[in-house]
């Protein structure tokens, strides 16, 4: 059921359930269906509306002091669905040489097993939608399919993303039944948390969850337990202002909340001049199976790593139209469908050409079950890189203030020059592949200049922000324990990829939410 904090009559209203969760974008709205089916009432609380907006238009901006992290403003958005509504919704999980420690690079093991959440992952793909498949199905898929990709290089493990469904990508409307009509569910929009509040007894429990709407109708949440899904960004900035009010007790013993802030950076290493397009097309664009897309991706293996020293990277054939395709206008109208304010780009002038190319599109899935790439796209080499754990990179609490009277979220996010050096060091080891391997008959691999890697301008983060709030097996070092339970709080969750001790090989998607089925299944237990 879903209500408007703004329309309930003055001063406000006061719930109570067994669940409080904090943000209605993908993880809150994959867990609060995961504890209805387990039978848990839930009050879901969001701080945008029913239409999904931007920060600047929710006046969530950040202040930047170190390099313009992207994602504060582009990979985020607020209102029912959250950041579904803007991501490609690609699907694939991490290895388990992911959750071990890295000493070479300075990365931690997790406090959890690859296991623990593997066991997660079917029931998360059959509630998107996804096929199931093995390790072994997998591995065949990509034999039969990127034949050529398979055999590349021993350093290199050819694996298959999945991307959701356009129809499906919104969280917003691929549960929209459970939000509309579950009365055990109650969605609160225009409902911004603005205080936390401890047990005044100490017994180390938040009481009451303390929610506003801009027109100042407030709303009191008394619940059993309380789970933080706002983002990493927004999470942290949570977070950060409840250790304030507590006098940095969440801090004091040593707790890296704010730190370690990474993400993924994503450089383009390189192009490609193909000698045959539609050998290159059919050797390397993603494939369709089941009316699902597959992307091809080349991640360095675990002994590769050990041996150069780096964190782990993926390399990314892909390519770059510039608006003027059927491609692009066939993408910009399923954005359209995914819910992003979206403009078509099609024009009189470009009509043939828009007819032409939808046509080729057709017929490449149809016939090939393949993507088609464009005459006139770039096709480019792009390398993605886990960050080396920086404990300068950080986010912390601003003195500038919202609407609302919170403080904002300052970010102060670093590239060291050891991230360069993994960069630098994996697309050499690519391109020495590359010239080894029999692509190149295909397309010759052109190195960017050695001396564009040094411009930390040409690096850019994925939106997949971790670390901020990492989880480990100790408070001394971590922010949450293994079952995201917040140190020294007795009914305090998060759920977001800020707790993730390190990036790893992937998108954090499809592991989140697996680790947000396992909260599920926590919580259901642990709830009276």
């Amino acid at each position: 059921m879903i209500r408007d904090l703004s329309q309930a009559a003055p001063p406000g209203v006061e719930e109570q359930a067994p669940v409080c969760i904090i943000g209605a974008g993908t993880a809150g709205i994959f867990l609060a269906q995961r504890l209805r089916r387990l039978g848990l009432r839930v009050v879901l609380l969001e701080a945008g509306d029913a239409v999904s907006r931007r920060p600047a238009e929710m006046a969530q901006t950040c202040v930047q002091r170190g390099l313009q992290y992207r994602g504060a403003d582009l990979g985020r958005s607020f209102g029912l669905g959250g950041t579904s509504v803007l991501w490609g919704g690609q699907m694939i999980p991490l290895v388990p040489s992911d959750f071990g420690a890295r000493p070479a690079v300075g990365i931690d093991a997790w406090p959890l097993d690859y296991g623990d959440l593997a066991a997660y992952l079917p029931q998360v793909k059959a509630s998107l939608g996804l096929p199931a498949g093995g390790e072994a199905a997998e591995a065949a898929l990509g034999e039969a399919r990127f034949p050529a990709l398979s055999a590349f290089d021993a350093d290199f493990r050819l694996r298959l993303s999945e991307w959701l469904p356009f129809a499906t990508r919104n969280f917003a409307k691929a549960f929209a039944d459970p939000l509309e009509r579950d009365a055990g569910l109650v969605v609160w929009l225009n409902a911004g948390v603005v205080e936390l509040a401890l047990d005044p007894q100490g017994t180390g429990r938040i009481v009451s969850v303390v929610a506003q709407s801009a027109n100042g109708r407030s709303l009191t949440v008394r619940p059993e337990r309380v789970v933080v899904c706002a983002g990493a960004l927004e999470s942290t900035r949570l977070m950060l202002a409840l250790d304030e009010s507590m006098g940095g007790q969440l801090s004091a013993g040593g707790a890296p909340l704010g730190r370690y802030f990474s993400d993924h950076l994503s450089v383009t290493c390189g192009h490609f001049a193909s000698a045959d397009l539609r050998r290159y097309n059919h050797a390397t664009a993603p494939i369709f199976v089941g009316g699902v897309m597959r992307t091809p991706r080349l991640e360095l293996s675990s002994a590769a790593q050990e041996r150069l020293a780096v964190t782990s990277a993926f390399l990314q054939l892909i390519f770059v139209t510039h608006g003027d395709t059927g491609f692009d206008v066939v993408r910009n109208l399923l954005r359209r469908r995914q819910g992003e304010q979206q403009g078509l780009g099609l024009s009189a002038g470009r009509l043939g050409r828009v007819v032409h190319d939808v046509a080729a599109m057709a017929y490449w899935r149809g016939v090939h079950r393949r993507l088609w790439i464009p005459r006139t796209a770039d096709l480019l080499l792009q390398v993605d890189i886990e960050q080396v754990p920086n404990w300068n990179s950080r986010l912390c609490l601003s003195e500038e203030r919202d609407d609302l009277g919170r403080k904002r979220l300052e970010i102060d996010w670093e590239i060291a020059p050891e991230d360069v050096r993994v960069v630098q060091t994996v697309a050499q080891r690519t391109v020495q592949a590359w010239d080894a391997s029999g692509l190149r008959g295909l397309a010759r691999l052109e190195l960017t200049l050695p001396s564009q890697f040094d411009d930390f301008a040409s690096f850019y983060d994925v939106y997949h922000p971790t670390g901020t709030l990492r989880m480990g097996a100790a408070p001394g070092g971590s922010v949450v324990d293994r079952n995201l339970r917040v140190w020294g709080l007795q009914n305090l969750f998060i759920s977001s990829t800020a707790v993730f001790p390190s990036s790893g090989s992937a998108n954090p998607g499809l592991m989140h939410l697996a680790l947000s089925a396992r909260l599920a299944e926590h919580l259901a237990k642990a709830t009276p």
